[in-house]
């Protein structure tokens, strides 16, 4: 009895075990199945001269997919999938070659755009592909996100959804049928080794496209740099010449974009980081793999120099002083006149500054190029008193760097860089030993303050 009690109990586990089991399949196969239903019709094959690929719909005529599928083509044509009618690629709306995307413009076809996700994704959640792998329309598959990969300073999501030639700029889908990415590669070498582009770098793409499509025969190719760039050559290019941006980023007023100069072979971008009315003690500031989208083309170029440094070497601004710094590229064609200046996936913190038009700006005249010299190598100094002596004028030799109008009235306080309020004055200077004057009705203090690289020095007067 023992043993017939223990084999109907393994029993009873196995067929409780497949009855969970065929369930979860059940669940599955529901989910899959109501979700294809949801998100079939906004997928499309894409068909070119130079081979296939996916995109799905993200307005009622425009549809996503991979820069790539589109590169180097001279005409498309995209198909509703389970359906043969083909319906012309009028041409593009937007371009970024550097994350692999590009929106198209559709004659004759309308369909409803696929909902992007709100929600942050995570390793281990269930996600889905959909497009047409080797041509064959309209294919589903299922997966988790094995991880989040940063390669060389873009993200890629990592899946096990299989993809194969042809899945290329594919919807990938939460369990909600949400867009969280777009389908883009995966390794040989490697066993299901997937990757998708966050959906972040489409919703960017979407903020600036144009209303007016240009032939795809437009777009930068590194298969042949052919471009159709007539209509837009000047001779400004034999030039040196500098534009008056004058535009702060949006979110960030602190951050300015001040001027754009070529000369000789670059082309830079000077900007400004104003802490001097932020209700901040201090900020820091750096810069990676900074780039420029030619919205024209879709051309990716690259910063060759900036004085601005990396994370691990980071930029203090403290509040009431300002800093300034460069971004060069190789000399700009002529023809990049309408361009984004772009930073990783250009959140919050990033300095991007998105569609900006040099038909928009003018000439500038009489720069002065002196105050974006030598700010990699700037530090700070803060004047304050804990007494009542009054108002308290600063010199650095004859100039006038500012008053002192209040004062710390904790006699043993001693304050940070970058506090608030008028009882301390802060400076940002070129390292190097300055000698100072400061001045209240008949006291006069003197004396000199060495300013170390991103180092912060204090000078308390007292009576």
């Amino acid at each position: 009895m023992k043993q017939a009690t223990r084999n109907y109990s393994v029993l009873f586990t196995v067929v409780t075990a497949a009855f969970v089991l065929l369930n979860c399949t059940l669940a599955f196969a529901q989910d899959a199945t109501q979700l294809y239903k949801r998100v079939v019709n906004s997928t499309v094959t894409i068909q070119t001269d130079q081979g296939l690929g996916s995109g799905f719909f993200v307005a009622p005529s425009i549809i996503a997919t991979n820069y790539h599928v589109i590169e180097g083509a001279s005409e498309a044509y995209c198909f509703l999938n389970n359906s043969d009618e083909p319906y012309l690629i009028e041409g593009y709306l937007a371009a970024d070659q550097s994350v692999d995307l590009i929106l198209l413009k559709v004659s004759g076809v309308t369909r409803p755009a696929i909902p992007f996700s709100d929600e942050a994704v995570s390793p281990g959640q269930k996600i889905y592909a959909m497009g047409s792998p080797k041509g064959l329309p309209a294919t589903i598959s299922d997966g988790i996100i094995s991880g989040m990969r940063d390669f060389e300073g873009y993200k890629l999501i990592q899946m096990t959804a299989p993809i194969s030639p042809g899945s290329s700029g594919g919807p990938v889908l939460n369990s909600q049928g949400q867009v969280i990415g777009v389908s883009v590669s995966q390794l040989d070498s490697g066993q299901n080794l997937n990757f998708a582009i966050p959906k972040s770098y489409l919703e960017i793409l979407l903020q600036f496209k144009q209303d007016v499509a240009k032939p795809i025969s437009y777009l930068y190719t590194s298969r042949d740099n052919s471009a159709v760039y007539d209509d837009y050559e000047t001779n400004y290019q034999q030039q040196d010449v500098t534009y008056d941006i004058g535009i702060n980023k949006s979110g960030t007023p602190e951050l300015s974009l001040d001027y754009v100069a070529h000369f000789g072979e670059n082309s830079c971008f000077y900007f400004t980081y104003d802490m001097t009315h932020s209700s901040l003690p201090n900020q820091t500031i750096y810069m990676e793999d900074y780039r420029l989208v030619d919205l024209e083309t879709g051309e990716v170029y690259y910063g060759n120099s900036t004085d601005l440094n990396a994370r691990d070497n980071s930029r203090v601004i403290y509040k009431g002083t300002k800093s300034r710094f460069m971004v060069c590229f190789d000399r700009l064609p002529s023809h990049v006149r309408r361009f984004s200046l772009m930073e990783g996936e250009c959140n919050e913190n990033a300095f991007c500054f998105l569609n900006l038009n040099m038909n928009n700006f003018s000439i500038a005249q009489d720069v002065n190029w002196r105050v974006y010299q030598g700010n990699d190598d700037e530090g700070t100094v803060s004047f304050f008193t804990n007494e009542n002596i009054g108002y308290i004028d600063v010199f650095f030799g004859e100039f006038k760097v500012g008053t002192i109008t209040r004062f710390f009235s904790d006699s043993n306080y001693v304050p940070t860089c970058g506090d608030t309020g008028e009882a301390m004055l802060t400076v940002r200077l070129e390292s190097g030993t300055y000698e100072y004057s400061a001045v209240c009705g008949q006291t006069v203090w003197r004396g000199s303050v060495t300013v170390t690289r991103e180092g912060c020095q204090k000078v308390k007067f007292n009576k």
